[in-house]
């Protein structure tokens, strides 16, 4: 059983902290809002970033990086994952199974990995990247234009793909990056 999520600040709670009654109160009555499984903000606060990685943090071994639409998702927000990405290095020990979690193996860098609320996961560049590739190109273009407002550069991982050659994914990667990447300048256009 995952441990519970840990409040990542006073605005923040868990059953874990409040109790399963007083946890199913606050959200019931509307005092608080669920994040995603065991986590819930109080009414009215933003969900950050911080919030939804605190909330899939017991989902991630130390071995582990969340990853792909859950990076995503941790970045930007939008619809929350059903099941927790992780990712584990080649030849690195996969963490157990879990109904919450989909385990994913892949080389990443040091330069690819953030800690957000005490959880590592790709930066929001590699998960751009991730995602061209794994998902489907609608499904990908729409996390990617929501990357793009978090910094996201659909002309850096393009770039990236080059180093890929005959890899899973690269061809439709190429195509959607391609698209999104004129998306994601039309906004600087019409400011400047």
């Amino acid at each position: 059983m995952p441990r519970p999520p840990v409040p990542p600040a006073d605005d923040a709670t868990s059953p874990a902290v409040v109790g399963e009654v007083a946890f199913d109160a606050l959200l019931r009555d509307g005092h608080a809002l669920r994040v995603w499984g065991g986590l819930a903000v109080t009414a009215g606060v933003a969900v950050s970033a911080e919030h939804r990685a605190a909330a899939l943090g017991s989902l991630v071994p130390s071995r582990a990086v969340l990853g792909r639409g859950t990076a995503a998702w941790v970045h930007t927000g939008g619809r929350a994952p059903s099941r927790a990405e992780v990712i584990v290095g080649p030849r690195r020990r996969r963490p157990d199974p879990h109904p919450l979690r989909v385990t994913h193996e892949c080389a990443l860098g040091p330069q690819d990995v953030v800690v957000v609320a005490g959880v590592r996961v790709t930066t929001v560049q590699r998960t751009g990247l991730d995602v061209a590739r794994w998902a489907s190109p609608e499904t990908a273009r729409r996390v990617l234009l929501r990357l793009c407002a978090a910094g996201f550069d659909p002309a850096a991982a393009l770039r990236a793909l080059d180093a890929l050659p005959g890899h899973a994914g690269v061809r439709d990667a190429r195509s959607t990056l391609t698209r999104v990447a004129a998306l994601c300048d039309e906004p600087r256009l019409r400011r400047g």
